[in-house]
């Protein structure tokens, strides 16, 4: 296995950098935009493993999806099929990839006929009972591996009624079963009977829900309703990732420089622009600048705070909390255990390696910083493990990286970006 040192800074970092497109923004324009009459245009969209497997995925299901570039960027063709999705003549293989295994679940089952939806071995682990039931109510007949992948869906082309879902383990159930349902007959309403983690997210699904045309009846987070419409296609352009940024957000907290990040949307949906007014909270200052985020390293301190809408940050939070001045208490994170790996321990274990005090619970984390040291990352497969530990290298001797190239699941660019910040890194 691959393994990168990464070479401590020995300069005050003063960078910029412009975001990445939106991995969670460019999965949902996709799918509508595949679900859509007539054609869209998906301007800056981002390319990583995940993406392509959606955009396969798509393809085999009959949209037809083509790539092309002028002066905006790179643009995304997508020719839509008005919810009517094609039968697959082989399985729809989505790797690692939990967004689209859950988002293709529920546009599979517009398909007249039978889809099977399989990954790799770490994706088997992805739970998905929640909305395999819920599907299951709206009419669809669905075999799992005790409600693990592989999925076998098979439906006459038709969802809609009424359903609940339990929506705990992810919020992506909710999204997914928003996602395809214009096309329910005579309607679809969704009832939902436990807490949503990560709501943003939700949020996001039904903003570009709207962008395209359709709009969504509800109640708070407690009931939806949706009537039969249709997608209209559409120019859309992705919006930058506070997530992918959230790693150059804090190498200027920790080194007590400067970062500027284009391509910010300062009034995102985002659940993970929530790390902006983080890191101004643990000491950090913080400036906009149109969509151009600044921000300032300072003094920081240890804090106690609820993540439960945007756990996707947290391992890069963690991180930032070995440098603080005091412990800090990450809690509400439980479905941190169900995403490319256990990522609560897997946070725990590697901050344990380089030399802080972990409290590790079912639903929370405590870190109390220490004595840092250098440390033979672990990364689990995970990407933003990768990222973050990174980010650890820079201000400690010795931390290496296993199996770097993880990174491609979501930002195919980050080592080089990385780079560009940090010059000297090997």
């Amino acid at each position: 296995m691959e393994i990168k040192e990464i070479k401590k800074l020995n300069f005050e970092v003063d960078g910029r950098l412009k975001a990445p497109p939106s991995k969670s923004y460019t999965h949902r324009s996709l799918f509508i935009a595949a679900l859509s009459e007539g054609e869209s245009k998906i301007v800056d969209p981002l390319f990583s493993d995940d993406i392509n497997y959606t955009i396969d995925a798509l393809k085999k299901l009959g949209i037809i999806i083509s790539e092309e570039s002028n002066k905006d960027g790179i643009i995304l063709n997508v020719e839509g099929r008005g919810g009517a999705m094609k039968e697959p003549a082989s399985p729809l293989y989505i790797g690692n990839s939990g967004t689209t295994l859950r988002f293709l679940m529920a546009v599979a089952s517009l398909v007249n006929g039978t889809v099977t939806i399989d990954g790799d071995e770490e994706v088997r682990k992805r739970p998905v009972k929640g909305l395999e039931d819920s599907l299951k109510r709206l009419g669809v007949t669905i075999d799992s591996n005790k409600g693990c992948p592989p999925v076998r869906i098979s439906s006459n082309g038709i969802i809609g009624g009424e359903t609940l879902l339990e929506p705990s383990q992810s919020s992506q159930y909710l999204s997914a079963l928003l996602l395809a349902s214009p096309y329910s007959k005579p309607y679809m309403k969704i009832k939902i009977t436990g807490q949503i983690p990560s709501s943003p997210y939700v949020e996001m699904t039904i903003d570009v829900m709207n962008k395209f045309g359709v709009p969504v009846q509800r109640k708070d987070y407690s009931e939806f309703l949706i009537n039969p419409s249709r997608y209209v296609g559409q120019k859309y352009i992705v919006e930058g990732d506070f997530s992918n940024c959230s790693y150059f957000m804090a190498i200027a907290a920790i080194s007590r420089g400067r970062i500027i990040i284009e391509n910010l949307n300062k009034d995102s949906k985002q659940a993970d622009k929530a790390f902006v007014n983080i890191l101004e909270n643990m000491g950090c200052k913080i400036e906009w600048n149109d969509n151009s985020l600044i921000v300032r390293g300072g003094e920081l301190k240890g804090i106690e705070i609820d993540m439960k809408k945007s756990p996707d940050i947290v391992p890069t939070l963690a991180v930032v909390s070995a440098f603080a001045k005091g412990p800090t208490k990450i809690k509400n994170i439980e479905t941190l255990r169900y995403k490319e790996t256990d990522r609560l321990s897997a946070v725990a274990n590697e901050l344990t390696k380089i030399g802080c005090k972990v409290d590790e619970g079912d639903d929370y984390i405590i870190i109390i910083p220490g004595k840092l040291s250098g440390a033979e990352i672990e990364t689990y497969k995970d990407h933003r493990m990768a990222m973050s530990f990174a980010v650890a290298g820079l201000f400690i001797e010795g931390i290496k990286i296993r199996d770097p190239d993880c990174v491609s699941k979501s930002y195919p660019k980050f080592w080089e970006d990385f780079s560009k910040i940090c010059e000297g890194i090997n």
